[in-house]
């Protein structure tokens, strides 16, 4: 994520978001796992409005399933 964009945005958490400018890891497609390749730092803020941003537009549909089923094929037995 390009600093200068995200700066004001991020800013407008703090006192708002506990830790909004912590680092943490972002996977740049939601769809694979957390490799070298496909993952970058992130402010936890940004974080935080990217996976939103993804829950609303149904990116991590496909990841959310794939993680219900194992539990769902546990509780039929």
């Amino acid at each position: 994520p390009h600093p200068q964009k995200w700066r004001p945005f991020c800013l407008r958490f703090e006192g708002v978001v506990e830790d909004f400018n912590y680092g943490t890891l972002l996977r740049l497609d939601s769809r694979r796992e957390y490799t070298e390749e496909n993952t970058i730092f992130a402010t936890r803020i940004q974080f935080f409005a990217i996976e939103i941003a993804r829950n609303r537009e149904g990116w991590n549909d496909e990841v959310f399933s794939s993680a219900r089923e194992p539990a769902a094929a546990e509780g039929k037995s």
